[in-house]
């Protein structure tokens, strides 16, 4: 069998290589690699994903025939790296920037005729504070390539500002910050894919955040979205228009929009699949994708023409929470909830009694989660509230003792 290259290897990179080991001998390079992947592997490079220099040696000597990755921003650069150094189908280095890099995107769509929320780059505090004096209101400080909402913090005021930035900062391989207008109203998240250019939009559904003061993270993204035709006609529209203008190649695509008043803004779009099994698991519930496939047949060149993409298929979407700060004394229903026929890929099994959390809530990396589907909304609600009175996890907390964070 030939070789081929997964870079990444946390929870939502097992499935691609999990998939990929039934064709291919797949080389694994991630900082980490758990025995979980032990199975599925043939060889492995510790490293940073981001150093696509030693990656590409690592490449070259093992002649791979591919190089992908999903679920992952920041191993996104590499890959479209070595696939341009080593002639294999991909996307451009300068286009894997693009999608990773906040400040760039905002200069493609500003190109693009684009609206955009008020925003500004800065390099210092000082520079941060003296924008904020002229926009004022409630704004969002993001770095400015980092992934799982890392550093992404919410400022109501100037003092906010001062203590919240060097958060931001340390988050930013150069330490630069976003500055952007706060926006509050509904938000969509679109899947797409792309063939040579040719781009399709997958499926649409809505996010729904967690009501805590330090964590900017979905508690859950749910598909379809419960939006009229016309909106949601409105904001796939914007994201064909946005990722053509960006000019993807191939790929599989991860799309986040606000809305602000009537009109509809980009917050990020990225070159990989969503996260928390979004790409692995709820493309396929939606519309039929066998995405594991078709991201090795693109990375591969075996892929000719967009796959096909069925109508929606069910409601399906992913329930995560958080473990509070401190020391799980108790788990109960694990189990239960995994027999569930309506329980897909999920992340209990780390729900162990001795886990300690440090984490905290602050970012995305931190929650827990696992997939649910349903014929229609209503019963999706259903078997959320039941899956929750099932799940009981106790936390011994400096406060005593504390269940799950699931809002």
């Amino acid at each position: 069998m030939k070789n081929i290259l997964i870079i990444g290897a946390g929870d939502f990179q097992l499935p691609l290589v999990q998939r990929a080991s039934l064709s291919y001998n797949v080389l694994l390079a991630a900082p980490a690699i758990s025995e979980r992947f032990e199975p599925y592997i043939k060889g492995s490079l510790l490293v940073d994903v981001r150093d696509k220099e030693t990656i590409l040696a690592y490449a070259r000597k093992n002649m791979v025939c591919g190089v992908t990755t999903d679920q992952t921003d920041i191993a996104v650069r590499s890959v479209a790296y070595v696939a341009e150094q080593m002639r294999l189908p991909g996307i451009s280095y300068e286009t894997g920037c693009l999608f990773t890099d906040k400040e760039l995107m905002r200069e493609r769509m500003a190109q693009l005729g684009i609206p955009l929320l008020p925003h500004r780059t800065v390099s210092s505090l000082e520079e941060a504070l003296a924008y904020y004096g002229g926009i004022g209101g409630d704004i969002i400080i993001k770095p400015l390539d980092t992934q799982g909402s890392r550093g992404v913090q919410i400022c109501r005021n100037a003092a906010d500002l001062e203590a919240k930035y060097d958060e931001a900062a340390r988050w930013s391989s150069d330490h630069r910050v976003l500055i952007e207008r706060y926006a509050t109203g509904r938000e969509f998240l679109v899947e797409g894919l792309a063939v040579d250019y040719e781009f399709r939009n997958a499926c649409i559904g809505d996010t729904l955040y967690f009501d805590l003061p330090d964590a900017f993270a979905a508690r859950s993204r749910i598909f379809p979205t419960v939006a009229d035709d016309a909106l949601t006609q409105r904001v796939l529209d914007l994201n064909t228009r946005i990722v053509t203008g960006f000019g993807l190649r191939q790929g599989i695509t991860h799309s986040e929009f606000v809305m602000d008043g009537d009109e509809i803004y980009l917050l990020e779009t990225a070159a990989r699949g969503g996260g928390v099994f979004i790409s692995s698991d709820l493309i396929h519930l939606s519309c039929g994708l066998d995405t594991e496939k078709f991201l090795l047949d693109i990375a591969t060149g075996e892929q000719k023409g967009l796959p096909e993409i069925k109508p929606q298929q069910c409601v399906c979407g992913y329930l995560a929470f958080y473990i509070p700060t401190g020391k799980v004394v108790s788990v109960q229903g694990v189990q239960e909830v995994q027999a569930l026929p309506y329980v897909h890929r999920n992340q209990l099994d780390k729900l162990q009694v001795g886990k300690v959390n440090r984490e905290g809530h602050t970012d995305k990396t931190s929650r827990l989660a696992l997939i649910v589907s349903a014929p229609d909304r209503a019963t999706f609600e259903e078997r959320a509230k039941k899956i929750r009175g099932m799940l009981q996890v106790e936390t011994l907390t400096e406060n005593g003792i504390e269940s799950l964070i699931w809002e």
